[in-house]
Parts: C-alpha cells; sequence; structure tokens
C-alpha cells in the first residue's frame, strides 16, 4: 500500500469519497464535485463562456475585441502539435539532461532537482529567444513557485516580498520579450508567437496575463509527477531492467507518445500519472450553474479532485497499489482518468509532459548515475503537491 503522507482535512475528504460521500456543499459559498462525471459537468457548464474580458485592469491600449481562452488555447495546441517531432524532443532532452547534470557529484535534493528540471526546460517552449538573463530571471520566479508549494509553512509574511518582487521581474520579461517580437518580422516556433499573432485583440495586459498563466501551469505539478515517478524507477530493480530493455529495442532515439514501440514504458508512466495528481483544485464560478441538488453562484468556489478520483476504490481496484501491470488490460469508467483535468480546462501540454516523463525514465536507465543518500529514508507525501521526502543523492553521466 502507498498511501503518501497527507494533510488531514485531504485524508478525510479522502476516505469520505471511497465511502460515496463525493458532491456536497462545504460551506456558504464552496462547493465539493469530487464525483468523476460531476465534475467534468461542473467544468463544462463553468467554462462555457470562456471570453475573456475586455481589459483585466480596464485600460483599453489596444484596439481589443472579444476573445475567447478557447482560442487562445487552440493556437497553443496547434503549435506544440508542430514541436512534437524527434529533433525538437531532443533538444528537450538535452535542455533535461543539462539541469539534472548542473551539480554532477555534489549531494542534491533530487525532488526539487527533478521538479526544476521539468518546468525550466519548458521556458524555451514559451519563449525561445530569452537572453541569459531574462531566462534567469524567469526561473528563479518559478523556483520561488516550486519551493511554496513545496514547504509552504516555511514562507511568512515577510517572506511574500522577495515572492512578490520575483513575480513582478518575471511579468517584466515577458512584456519586453512581446514588444520585441512584435516589432520582428522573424516568425519563431514557440507559445509566444501565437499570442503574439493573436496581439490586436488581446491587448498587452491580456497576452501578458496568458504568459504568466503558462508560467504558473507549469511551475510545481508537472515536475511533481515526474519526481515521484523517478523515486518509484528507482527503488524497482524489475521495471528498472523491463524498461531498460524495452527501450533498448525502440527504433525512435527519444520515446514519445503514442509509445507504440514502448508500451511497457507507457504503462508505467499512466500509472505514475493516476498515481501522483495535486490533491485538490479550486475553481471560481464564472456564472451559476447546477450540478445534482447543488447549486453555485458567481464567485463562489467549487473543488475538483483527480488524486481522489485516481484512489478510489469504486473506480480502480487496489487504488493504492502502484501497478503498471493494470494497464496492460485496464478497463477505464469515462472520467476516472484525468491526470490533466476534465475538460474544457484540461493541460494544453498533456502530450509535451507526457513525453518528458518518458524521456526522464530514458535519461535514468541509459544515461544517469544516481546514488541515493538514505534509499530507506524516501517518503512518499502529497500536501499541495506530491513530493518525495529525503529524495537526496549524487547524480553524474554514466561513463562509457
Amino acid at each position: 500500500m502507498m498511501i503518501p503522507k497527507e494533510r488531514p482535512d485531504i485524508t478525510a475528504m479522502r476516505e469520505d469519497c471511497s465511502k460515496g460521500k463525493e458532491d456536497y456543499q462545504v460551506d456558504g459559498q464552496s462547493y465539493a464535485f469530487f464525483n468523476p462525471n460531476s465534475a467534468r459537468l461542473a467544468n463544462q457548464l463553468n467554462f462555457a463562456d470562456m471570453t475573456l474580458p475586455e481589459s483585466l485592469f480596464g485600460v483599453q491600449d489596444d484596439n481589443q475585441s472579444a476573445m475567447s481562452w478557447q482560442h487562445v488555447r487552440s493556437g497553443w495546441l496547434k503549435l506544440l502539435k508542430q514541436m512534437d517531432y524527434q529533433d525538437y524532443l531532443r533538444r528537450v532532452r538535452q535542455s533535461m539532461k543539462s539541469h539534472l547534470l548542473s551539480q554532477p557529484g555534489k549531494v542534491v535534493n533530487l525532488d526539487l532537482l527533478i521538479q526544476e528540471c521539468i518546468a525550466f526546460c519548458v521556458v524555451d517552449v514559451m519563449i525561445c529567444d530569452l537572453t541569459k538573463q531574462q531566462r534567469a530571471l524567469i526561473t528563479r520566479h518559478m523556483r520561488a513557485q516550486i519551493q511554496v508549494l513545496l514547504k509552504p509553512e516555511t514562507h511568512t509574511r515577510l517572506r511574500q516580498y522577495p515572492l512578490l518582487w520575483y513575480n513582478l521581474r518575471a511579468a517584466q520579461v515577458i512584456r519586453r520579450a512581446i514588444r520585441k517580437r512584435r516589432n520582428s518580422t522573424e516568425r519563431k516556433l514557440d507559445l509566444l508567437q501565437s499570442v503574439v499573432d493573436d496581439y490586436p485583440a488581446l491587448g498587452m495586459d491580456r497576452a501578458l496575463d496568458a504568459m504568466m498563466t503558462l508560467v504558473t501551469a507549469i511551475s510545481g505539478p508537472p515536475g511533481a509527477v515526474a519526481s515521484c515517478m523517478a523515486a518509484q524507477l528507482l527503488q524497482s530493480e524489475q521495471w528498472q531492467q523491463t524498461l531498460s530493455d524495452e527501450l533498448k529495442e525502440a527504433p525512435d532515439e527519444v520515446p514519445a507518445l503514442p509509445f507504440k514501440q514502448t508500451p511497457q514504458l507507457h504503462w508505467f508512466i499512466k500509472e505514475a500519472l493516476r498515481m501522483w495528481s495535486v490533491p485538490i483544485v479550486f475553481r471560481e464560478a464564472r456564472c451559476p450553474f447546477s450540478v445534482g441538488k447543488l447549486t453555485v453562484q458567481t464567485g463562489d468556489t467549487f473543488f475538483n479532485s483527480s488524486y481522489f478520483v485516481h484512489r478510489n476504490e469504486q473506480y480502480w481496484p487496489e487504488p493504492h497499489v502502484f501497478n503498471p501491470l493494470r494497464w496492460q488490460q485496464a478497463s477505464v469508467q469515462p472520467n476516472t482518468f484525468v491526470p490533466f483535468g476534465w475538460n474544457p480546462r484540461s493541460c494544453i501540454g498533456a502530450q509535451l509532459g507526457t513525453n518528458q516523463l518518458a524521456i526522464l525514465c530514458q535519461l535514468l536507465l541509459n544515461e544517469l548515475d544516481i546514488t541515493l543518500t538514505h534509499p530507506s529514508a524516501l517518503a512518499f507525501e502529497n500536501m499541495n503537491i506530491p513530493s518525495v521526502a529525503g529524495f537526496e543523492g549524487t547524480i553524474s553521466e554514466k561513463q562509457a
């Protein structure tokens, strides 16, 4: 059994869900929709109209027109599809490997290092022409976000000021990147390009908010899954051998979806995605809507949890057991495997994030040596995001 250390309130709600208490009013202005079908419906109703406000700050700084978040997301998805080829993934892998080897031979916090690795290598996917200094400002902001999620109790009110400063500096970098790209005739293959293409309708504040939303989305949850998956892999010699053998036979240099040549790698990744979701997702109601007997008003809060669904024995046999072989003949009920959330606000980077997990497995198995300082000290936690306590050691490149 692998039930991670949780906050008491998370444990109580998860156990209630497993006993059938899934949808209920938490207090006067907040609601829980933990049933998978209710969660899908709540998100569908809440985001039926995804029109962006004319101006986030009430300043009409451009000839703005109505714009839907769905339009912005579609532009990003189109560009991400263009990036999904071997040469591009090879560059992603090199970026990941470089970060993992940034402190060779030194004892490091592997949990934080892997989380940073997954987040930082996506900076170039967002904006590919940052200077070294600009990139450092973005990654410093992302590192601070990850650290707050991992250890929120260590961040006092006094420490909020540096966090706000990092946020402002990152926003300043992105604002300048938008202006620079607008003045350039050269098109780039990154997510900023789509926002710049839509700039006449978006305006600066909405364009900036869209890019900062991306920064927040990749700082934490994607890397959290990766860290837990890496710890699982390092603890299983059998799966290390199985996946290593499979990767050696694969024709592509970089494993990637749809993983036709590496099915067992796919099972391993899907099981990691099932096990290690963020415990609670908060949404603010954009409009009134009803799900079952519960009616939510504009401005109320509603909660979803793919983590509760994935750990619920109503939907998954032995839900707390890490068993990739369950995917060999898995019969998954609709809306019960949602590691990237429910539509229409599911993660646009699902395919890239899954490919990153495959690349990480390949690096750990074939190109990197990790020596854990205290292997028996590893302990899985899921407080605000999944993490691995005691995950420390050295990392270096394998010798030929």
